[in-house]
C-alpha cells in the first residue's frame, strides 16, 4: 500500500515539493518495503523551523489497514499534527542520529515503535499499532550531504535490521539526499534568475530594488526575515529595505511601537566611527578583522543585530516570537569597496554552506543593482548604462545556468537510477562509470557562484576551442546522452535527431570558455524547444571556417519557425517566442556577447519549417 503526498489535501501550497521529487521520495520508499520485506517506510524532508514533514510513505499491509489507525487515533500522515521539530522533540528516534558517533551520525534503532512515534501518538497506542503489525525494530536514518542534514528515511521490520539492510538503506539515504538537495538548489538558482530579470526592470530606482531583494528572499527562499543597510556618507549603515513572512508582520508592528524605532527610519542606523556601535553585527563584519571585511558573520542572538538601538530585553522577546535561531550579516561589494550589508534570520540553527553562498550572490545583485542605478541617474548616456548592465547581468546569469545544469544533471543521473534495470548492460556500466562525478557536480556547481559573488570582475578570457564548447553545451542541454559526441547523428530518449557535423583543427577564438558555451546553450536549447510538438525533430551542429579564417557556426531546428513580423524582435530584451513564459533574456545577451568578441549572429527562419541561427566570429591573433 503506497501513500504519497500528491493525494493529500492537508499540506499547504508554501510546503509543496516539485512532482518529480514526490515521486522519487516514493519510489524509494516502495522499494524499501519490497526488498527489504519491510512492514513500512517514510520518507521525510527537513525544513524551516528544524521540522521533519512526511513526503512520502509505503506499507505492506492491507488497503486501508494503517487509515483506519489513524483514524481511530485522530492522526494524519501529511497534517501539521504529523511533524516532528528536532529542537524540541528530543526523545522522538529521529533526534537520537543527530549525536556525533565516530566520523558523523549513522542510524537510530529501537525496538519500540513509541520512540518514533512520540510525541505524536501515545504509547498505548504506540504499542497497539506495534503488536498489531508484528514489529520488533525500527531504524531511522538521516539524509545528510556533507554534513547537512536534508532529512530522513524510516523503516520498520518484523525481524531485526542486518548490517547488509542498513547499508542498503544508507544507500538509499544517500541518493535521496543528493535529489533532495539539487532540487533545493536548483530552486534557489530559478529564484537567484529572476531577481537578475527584476532588477533590469527597476534599475532606475535603487530603493526598489533593494526591496526586491529582501522581498525575495524571505518569500522565495523561506526565510524569516531579512534587511539590507547600505554605507552611505560618514561612515553610516542605514537599513534601506527589510521584509517579513507576512503571518508576522503585526507581531513586528507591535514591537516597532514598544521600542518606539522603526526597522527603516532615522534612528535604524549605526555608525562603523562610533565606539559605542563597535559589538553591532553588521559593523563587525564591515570592518572585520584588521581593517578586512568578513565575508560573512553569523549569531545566535537577534541582540547583536540590532544592538544598541534596541534594548537586550525586547530583542530576545522577539527572537523568541519569531523563533529566529540564527542571524547572519553579508556585506557585499563593489570592486573590493563595500557596500552594504544583507540580513538574514533563519529559523534553522546554522546557515548552510550553499545557503551562505546563494545569500552572497543575493548580496553581490545588491550591490550590482546599486550601482547601476547610481550611474544610470548620474549620466545620460543610456545605451552605455544599459550594455554595461547587459554584459554583468549575462555573466551573472550564465553562472545561474550553469549551476542549473549542473543540477538538472545530477537530478537527470538520479531519475536514471531508479530506472536502471531498464537500460542496456553497456550503459548500465557507464552509468556506474560515472557515479563518482555525480557529486564532483555539486561542487562545480558550489564554485560557480564565485561568478556571482564578483560580478563587476571579467572572465578569464584565452584561446578557446569553439567544438569543445559546443560539445559541453550539447551535453548540457541533452544530458541523456551518454555516447561519444563523434558521432553524426544521435537519437536522443525523446526522439530527438541531434546531427553533428564538426570541422577539425578550427582556429582558436579568444574569450571566456564557459561565456561561449553558454551562448550555443541558449542556442541549441531554443532549438530543442521549438521543436517540442514537432512530428520531426532534427536539429543541426555544424562548425567551419570562411576563406579569411573567420569561424561559422549554425544550430538549424526543424521546429516551428518564427513569424516573419516577429523576426525583428527576437533579439530585443525581453520578447520572447515563449510568451508570459519566456523572460527574454537569452537571445539578447547572446548577441551582445557575439558582438563583443567583434563577431555577428543572424537568423533565418520559415514558419512551420524550421529555424537556423549562425554565428560568425574571428579567429584569435
Amino acid at each position: 500500500m503506497s501513500i504519497n503526498l500528491l493525494s493529500s489535501t492537508s499540506i499547504s501550497k508554501s510546503e509543496a515539493l516539485p512532482q518529480d521529487l514526490y515521486q522519487l521520495l516514493q519510489q524509494i520508499v516502495d522499494d524499501v518495503v519490497a526488498k527489504l520485506g519491510c512492514v513500512g517506510a517514510i520518507a521525510t524532508t527537513l525544513e524551516q523551523g528544524n521540522a521533519l514533514h512526511v513526503r512520502a510513505a509505503s506499507f505492506d499491509v492491507p488497503d486501508n489497514v494503517v487509515q483506519k489507525y489513524l483514524d481511530d487515533e485522530g492522526l494524519s500522515l501529511f497534517g501539521n499534527e504529523a511533524i516532528v521539530y528536532l529542537d524540541k522533540d528530543k526523545k522522538n528516534l529521529n533526534f537520537n542520529f543527530l549525536s556525533e558517533n565516530g566520523d558523523g551520525p549513522k542510524f537510530a534503532v529501537s525496538n519500540r515503535l513509541f520512540d518514533l512515534l512520540r510525541p505524536l501518538a501515545g504509547r498505548r497506542f504506540s504499542d497497539r499499532l506495534q503488536k498489531e503489525f508484528g514489529i520488533k525494530q525500527v531504524v531511522a536514518i538521516p539524509f545528510i550531504l556533507r554534513n547537512d542534514m536534508v532529512g530522513s528515511l524510516i523503516a520498520t521490520k518484523q525481524t531485526d535490521f542486518s548490517q547488509q539492510d542498513i547499508e542498503i538503506l544508507s544507500a538509499f539515504g544517500q541518493q535521496t539526499a543528493v535529489a533532495i538537495q539539487s532540487q533545493r538548489r536548483l530552486s534557489s538558482m530559478a529564484v537567484l534568475e529572476r531577481i537578475i530579470f527584476s532588477m533590469q526592470e527597476k534599475m532606475l530606482d535603487e530603493t526598489m530594488v533593494l526591496q526586491t531583494i529582501v522581498d525575495t528572499v524571505v518569500a522565495d527562499l523561506d526565510y524569516v526575515g531579512a534587511m539590507v543597510a547600505t554605507l552611505e556618507m560618514g561612515n553610516s549603515l542605514p537599513v534601506r529595505a527589510y521584509a517579513l513572512k507576512s503571518n508576522l508582520a503585526n507581531l513586528l508592528s507591535k514591537l516597532e511601537s514598544k521600542a518606539g524605532i522603526s526597522l527603516v527610519g532615522p534612528r535604524a542606523v549605526v555608525y562603523l566611527d562610533d565606539e559605542k556601535y563597535k559589538d553591532n553585527l553588521s559593523v563587525k563584519a564591515v570592518k572585520g578583522l584588521n581593517g578586512r571585511p568578513e565575508k560573512y558573520i553569523m549569531s545566535g542572538s537577534l541582540h547583536d543585530l540590532l544592538r544598541p538601538i534596541a534594548d537586550k530585553s525586547l530583542a530576545n522577546i522577539a527572537q523568541r516570537m519569531l523563533q529566529i535561531k540564527q542571524v547572519i550579516a553579508v556585506p557585499f561589494f563593489l570592486e573590493n569597496e563595500v557596500v552594504g550589508n544583507l540580513f538574514v534570520a533563519s529559523t534553522k540553527k546554522t546557515f548552510s554552506e550553499w545557503e551562505i553562498s546563494v545569500l552572497t550572490a543575493f548580496g553581490q545583485q545588491a550591490a550590482v543593482g546599486i550601482r547601476n542605478a547610481r550611474l544610470y541617474n548620474e549620466t545620460e548616456k543610456q545605451r552605455q548604462i544599459a550594455q554595461m548592465f547587459g554584459r554583468m547581468a549575462f555573466s551573472s546569469t550564465a553562472a545561474v545556468h550553469a549551476l542549473g545544469n549542473h543540477l538538472s544533471s545530477v537530478h537527470t543521473y538520479l531519475q536514471m537510477l531508479t530506472t536502471f534495470k531498464e537500460f542496456p548492460e553497456q550503459h548500465q556500466e557507464h552509468l556506474l562509470r560515472n557515479s563518482h562525478a555525480i557529486l564532483g557536480r555539486l561542487e562545480k556547481a558550489s564554485r560557480l557562484l564565485d561568478n556571482l559573488h564578483e560580478p563587476w570582475h571579467q572572465l578569464e578570457e584565452r584561446p578557446v576551442n569553439v567544438n569543445d564548447c559546443l560539445n559541453v553545451a550539447i551535453r548540457e542541454v541533452f544530458p541523456e546522452i551518454l555516447q561519444e559526441l563523434h558521432e553524426e547523428t544521435i537519437v536522443t530518449d525523446d526522439e530527438y535527431n541531434v546531427h553533428i557535423n564538426l570541422k577539425f583543427d578550427l582556429p582558436l577564438v579568444k574569450t571566456s570558455n564557459d561565456m561561449l558555451t553558454e551562448a550555443f546553450r541558449v542556442l541549441i536549447k531554443n532549438g530543442k524547444e521549438a521543436m517540442a510538438n514537432s512530428p520531426k525533430k532534427n536539429l543541426w551542429i555544424t562548425s567551419k571556417t570562411r576563406s579569411d579564417g573567420h569561424l561559422i557556426i549554425s544550430i538549424e531546428d526543424s521546429g516551428q519557425g518564427i513569424k516573419p513580423e516577429d523576426l525583428h524582435n527576437i533579439f530585443e530584451l525581453g520578447w520572447s517566442t515563449k510568451g508570459n513564459q519566456g523572460m527574454g533574456f537569452g537571445l539578447f545577451w547572446t548577441r551582445d556577447f557575439v558582438r563583443g568578441l567583434d563577431g555577428d549572429i543572424s537568423v533565418h527562419s520559415v514558419l512551420d519549417e524550421g529555424t537556423t541561427f549562425t554565428i560568425l566570429l574571428p579567429p584569435s591573433d
